[in-house]
């Protein structure tokens, strides 16, 4: 039985193969190229964060100290993202409908444009407000994470304005509930609503693929010629179909 295996170097010195090997190493290692930028896509996201007001607390027991890491993690450099315009605010209904309800309380609705990229190297979205009426903060981070999936990760903290770690505090925990919203969630489909669940506060949330107005153009005049094409031979299938004329007919 013969065990001798192909030797790839001789197909692979072929002119031919050559050549094409370098065009596609001189590609990719173009940075503006689509396939070495494919990878890279940009989204709008946009988020709403409300407290509950009407929700008991059906015997949870809350901590009074905030975890000792949340105010020393490490994440990529933020100002990788734009703040939209509140014009561009696709969830206005949603945050009008909870501003009208006694039971709820807009804390956050706000919206950025950024890359998605890997875990490693997501961009931080960084949370710091103060609650008007409440004496509460809001802070944490929101991070857009796209993988072999896409998914947004939320980690905020809703507590009193003075707030400690637990590593900084000092006797009995007899301080004020501290509220924690830590959930990853998958993306399926852009655009829809995902609804991210606590007892005392949430957060809505929309994400929407951007196009910038150059792309935008492009897939017009895609469509566009796609449509010519189309007329086109919609015309010449009608005209070879004609029938011909009496005279020739009867010839």
């Amino acid at each position: 039985m013969r065990t001798d295996k192909m030797n790839p170097l001789p197909f692979l010195a072929r002119p031919g193969i050559r050549l094409w090997l370098c065009g596609l190493a001189m590609i990719l290692a173009v940075p503006g190229s689509p396939v070495a930028t494919a990878e890279v896509r940009v989204y709008d996201v946009e988020v709403i964060v409300f407290s509950n007001h009407a929700s008991g607390d059906d015997g949870e027991r809350w901590p009074t100290t905030i975890r000792d890491d949340f105010y020393t993690r490490e994440f990529a450099t933020e100002g990788e993202f734009t703040e939209l315009p509140e014009s561009s605010y696709q969830l206005n209904g949603i945050a009008y409908g909870l501003r009208q309800s006694r039971g709820y309380k807009v804390l956050l609705h706000t919206a950025w444009r950024l890359p998605a990229r890997d875990a490693r190297n997501a961009i931080s979205f960084p949370v710091d407000t103060a609650v008007p009426g409440l004496g509460k903060r809001l802070t944490g981070d929101i991070r857009l994470i796209r993988e072999r999936y896409l998914h947004l990760d939320v980690d905020l903290i809703l507590a009193a304005a003075n707030a400690s770690t637990a590593a900084s505090y000092a006797g009995e925990s007899t301080g004020s509930p501290v509220y924690e919203l830590r959930e990853k969630r998958r993306i399926k489909k852009s655009g829809t609503v995902h609804y991210f669940d606590h007892p005392r506060f949430g957060l809505i949330a929309t994400i929407t693929p951007y196009q910038s107005p150059e792309q935008q153009q492009a897939l017009i005049d895609a469509e566009a010629e796609a449509a010519e094409r189309e007329r086109a031979a919609a015309e010449a299938a009608a005209a070879e179909e004609e029938p011909l004329p009496d005279d020739q007919l009867t010839r």
